[in-house]
């Protein structure tokens, strides 16, 4: 939960999106999903049809993009 002090100068979406979140709706959000999270769900979908070798492939490509190096790769 996050507490925000909202004013006409400060919107809370705007406050929201400050802190790395986005609002469900621009007025009044009651709702709102971490960038990063948003960020992991658009590697995924963009690796379909969703099957482990896709959500593999997505993960570690997300964590790639935040700094992180994964090496899974295992020979058979």
């Amino acid at each position: 939960m996050v507490d925000l002090a909202v004013c006409p100068c400060a919107p809370a979406a705007l406050q929201l999106l400050q802190m790395g979140y986005f609002p469900s709706v621009p007025l009044g959000p009651t709702l709102a999903v971490s960038l990063q999270l948003l960020s992991l769900v658009r590697q995924v979908f963009m690796r379909m049809p969703p099957n482990i070798s896709a959500w593999c492939e997505s993960l570690e490509a997300y964590l790639a993009s935040m700094g992180y190096k994964v090496d899974t790769k295992v020979c058979a």
